[in-house]
């Protein structure tokens, strides 16, 4: 069921015939949009990883008497820590790539949930 949920929301767009932005229409147009949508998707997913570590600290602090539950929240937060660092190095190195192939000329500050 999980897959079938998962399929259905990642192919949304795709069964809906939904069209692709109007510049998309020439190759540059297509890498802008593609661009787009890898830095929408890596503020999401580095959001997730945030709060992951997140619930795994309070799953630490909260399993004070348990070691075993302490040793899973340990375990949690290392795999947070890491997520929240592969996710930063994948968006600088995205955005060193685009400055020096010239795909991009505009300066890039941090991500941000704004839409």
């Amino acid at each position: 069921m999980k897959k079938v949920i998962a399929f259905s929301v990642l192919f949304a767009p795709f069964i809906a015939s939904a069209q692709i932005a109007q510049g998309a229409s020439t190759v540059s147009g297509l890498i802008v949009f593609l661009k787009d949508a890898l830095s929408t998707a890596t503020v999401l997913i580095l959001a997730a990883a945030v709060v992951y570590f997140l619930w795994n600290v309070f799953k630490f602090v909260m399993a004070a008497g348990d070691e075993v539950k302490r040793k899973e929240g340990q375990s949690g937060i290392i795999y947070g820590v890491i997520g929240i660092a592969v996710m930063v190095s994948i968006w600088g190195l995205v955005n060193f790539l685009t400055s020096s192939a010239k795909l991009d000329v505009t300066t890039r500050s941090a991500p941000s949930l704004s839409l």
